[in-house]
């Protein structure tokens, strides 16, 4: 519960994942949001959405006394960061990365320009675990009673929204990844329909390109928005 902008009850709350929940983060936060824009911009740019934000500095000492500074802001609220997923992180030369809002941002060498490094963004580790999880159950061998249509009527709205939050990036060789594990789950489960051994989806096999492309599967290859700027 929020009073004066406060929290003043940390006992009960909206659970994660209600519709309402971005809106309360962005009604408890807007005092970081203030405080940044008064005093925080010297130290670096403040990007958030809802709970969860990045600060963009130029030093590691000013990343470190950002984040002293969120915390004390946090803090009046009765909130605080999450000591796993709170970390200072080095971005130049592509020494590492970090993952925001289900992508993971990091620097790479521009081939054509050697030397030059350029922020990219792709679906990060968990959103990949994501997609897979539900592309499996999607498939799984339990539904080997139906119809191939059925399983495709399920997985295309699936694979279709998943495509269009992350088309925005350099998501194309994740994208590939992701069909060629669609193939192989559906052609398992064809396998099993008609009592054959292996995944029989490889070139030249039955369950090849060709029969894939006849069941109608949305396909994330070639969907692409590389030059979009990412939404949340």
């Amino acid at each position: 519960m929020l009073e004066n902008g406060i929290v003043a009850d940390r006992s009960s709350g909206t659970p994660q994942g209600s519709p309402i929940s971005p809106l309360l983060a962005n009604i408890a936060l807007h005092v970081l949001d203030v405080e940044w824009e008064k005093a925080g911009r010297r130290l670096g740019v403040l990007v958030r959405y809802a709970d969860d934000f990045v600060v963009l500095c130029a030093t590691r000492a000013r990343a470190e006394e950002a984040r002293t500074r969120a915390t004390a802001v946090l803090g009046t609220l009765g909130l605080q960061l999450h000591p796993e997923k709170t970390r200072i992180v080095r971005l130049t030369g592509g020494e590492e990365g970090f993952d925001f809002l289900g992508f993971h941002h990091r620097k790479l060498e521009a081939w054509r320009w050697p030397g030059h490094f350029y922020m990219q963004r792709w679906p990060s580790k968990r959103a990949m675990s994501s997609i897979r999880d539900k592309v499996r159950a999607a498939t799984d061998r339990r539904y080997v009673g139906y119809s191939l249509e059925t399983a495709v009527f399920r997985l295309n709205p699936v694979l279709r929204g998943w495509g269009n939050y992350f088309r925005y990036g350099n998501s194309a060789r994740k994208f590939t990844t992701v069909d060629r594990y669609v193939h192989m789950r559906l052609a398992r489960l064809a396998s099993a329909k008609h009592g054959l051994s292996h995944r029989n989806w490889a070139k030249g096999s039955r369950f090849d390109l060709e029969w894939l492309s006849g069941l109608g599967v949305y396909r994330l290859t070639g969907t692409v928005r590389r030059w979009a700027m990412a939404h949340a």
